[in-house]
């Protein structure tokens, strides 16, 4: 769950999309009923203008990523973590940063059904840039 709301997120594409909010919308399908209700980053600091300039998308790769440290998982919550490593691509060649980061979620039991696991909370570690 928490790789498909990672790659919902940062699937930004400023072709189709009207701002940097539709990947948040696409994501939230994977979230809980909390999480869902929650306002997304308004410009992801500023980008967004930058990226329209160019028509990018981001390309994201994501990953599990294994956390030594990771606590097990109870009948209702668990924890998962991914890492994703993107970079917006332009129409007209233009290419930007690659960012790499470890997205944290909390999972919960209970989609809308009540089964099923969904994303109750997510922490955006920054990994680098290059």
């Amino acid at each position: 769950m928490c790789t498909r709301f990672t790659a919902a997120l940062y699937s930004a594409d400023t072709r189709r999309d009207a701002g940097p909010g539709d990947a948040y919308q696409r994501a939230i399908r994977y979230a809980s009923g909390t999480l869902a209700g929650q306002s997304p980053a308004a410009s992801r600091d500023g980008r967004w203008a930058t990226w329209a300039e160019h028509r990018a998308h981001i390309d994201a790769a994501v990953e599990p990523f294994v956390d030594a440290q990771q606590l097990p998982d109870t009948a209702i919550t668990a924890r998962r973590a991914v890492r994703v490593t993107v970079t917006p691509l332009g129409e007209d060649g233009w290419r930007g940063w690659t960012e790499r980061s470890l997205v944290d979620c909390t999972l919960r039991r209970g989609g809308p059904d009540g089964s099923g696991w969904r994303v109750a909370g997510y922490e955006i570690r920054q990994a680098g840039l290059r």
